[in-house]
């Protein structure tokens, strides 16, 4: 069987982009992605990847069963993967939502024939608007935060919360952040909600900052000839920082910028239940079965009555890096036809080990060893 794993920045996504132009940081999270998932399915299957020739991203050391194909200069990115795709059974694309890249991508090559492990269309359209995302989470009556955007029109105290989320009615900071972001690029803290929302671009969206502890949690959908079959990873915490805002658009006191620095788990085991509540709420409510990877982002209150989704990705996520070093089992064989995945698929969730991992937003990873008495 042969695969294909895209990785926008190292297959070739910023060819246009001069080489010390791209950022180290996010250069080294897609490294790190790409790097995981090819030498998973590398352990079942033949691998197919682009990569941009520009980058040292150490092919000589890849198996044998990868075939890393360099991208043609000046030439058009998505044809030349789907070139490159039209060779393999499936294929796997992990790109950014910004300016609908995913979206279009991912339509391309199902408008070729490919079969991607993706979410479908409505999925993706949903997922990756993050205003799209937080009506949707209240029309299906999951819990979520407060939420403006400049396409709602409406004064921030003009609004009716029963419109627009549940969660945040006293909150005291809000979140700017644009509605096809990734990861917490451009991500703002602001103390003041009129000003939050007097700041907003048309593709801005205002949110409640929920206090709590970040975790998320990923899901991969195996589903293929009507069977669904669905597993729910072990859930991690997201550490992220807030730093002063430097940008000149701010220029205030009060605005913070937030910075996501990598993660760790699994989380505990007696909070473990409440992101898998969340998590299935969300998978039930898609409109097919899932075939591919979700991530979804949530935040634990002090009370499970405040529990809620912050944010859905309709896509790998960095936290695959770690999740994969908590469990034996290989992810990517959930799309093996010649591996029998039904009993580590039971009950929809894995078993994980005593180790703590944790992991930064360039990619390194950590493994801790087990506390005493534990192996």
């Amino acid at each position: 069987m042969r695969v294909f794993v895209g990785e926008f920045l190292c297959g070739g996504g910023m060819t246009s982009t001069p080489e010390d132009k791209i950022p180290s940081s996010l250069l080294s999270e897609g490294f790190a992605m790409w790097r995981a998932l090819v030498t998973d399915f590398a352990d079942w299957a033949e691998v197919v990847t682009p990569i941009d020739p520009r980058l040292n991203l150490s092919v000589d050391r890849m198996r044998d069963s990868v075939c890393c194909v360099p991208l043609r200069s000046g030439e058009n990115v998505r044809e030349q993967w789907l070139a490159i795709a039209k060779t393999c059974d499936i294929a796997l694309v992990v790109a950014p939502e910004i300016d609908d890249e995913l979206g279009q991508m991912v339509q391309a090559f199902r408008e070729a024939g490919l079969d991607v492990l993706s979410a479908d269309q409505a999925t993706l359209r949903m997922a990756s608007d993050k205003w799209l995302s937080a009506k949707w989470l209240v029309e299906n009556d999951i819990p979520t935060p407060l939420a403006w955007s400049s396409e709602s029109r409406l004064a921030a105290n003009g609004i009716r919360p029963s419109d627009f989320g549940t969660i945040g009615l006293n909150a005291k900071r809000w979140v700017r952040k644009p509605r096809d972001g990734c990861g917490s690029d451009s991500v703002l803290v602001f103390h003041d909600l009129q000003v939050a929302c007097s700041t907003m671009a048309s593709g801005d969206l205002v949110q409640v900052w929920i206090e709590g502890r970040p975790a998320s949690v990923l899901v991969v959908g195996g589903t293929t000839k009507g069977d669904a079959d669905q597993v729910i990873c072990p859930a991690v915490w997201q550490h992220c920082r807030l730093d002063e805002d430097d940008s000149d658009s701010a220029n205030r006191s009060d605005v913070w910028k937030a910075c996501y620095t990598g993660g760790s788990g699994p989380i505990e085991s007696e909070l473990q239940s409440r992101v898998v509540s969340l998590a299935e709420q969300v998978t039930r409510a898609l409109p097919e079965p899932l075939r591919g990877f979700l991530g979804i982002d949530v935040v634990l209150g002090d009370r499970i009555e405040d529990d809620c989704v912050i944010e859905i990705n309709p896509r790998l996520t960095t936290s695959y890096i770690g999740i994969r070093q908590m469990t034996d089992k290989n992810l990517t064989s959930i799309w093996n036809p010649e591996s029998s995945c039904e009993r580590w698929i039971a009950g929809g969730q894995l078993r994980v080990g005593p180790r703590q991992i944790r992991w930064t937003s360039e990619g390194g990873v950590q493994v801790e060893p087990p506390a005493d008495g534990e192996s």
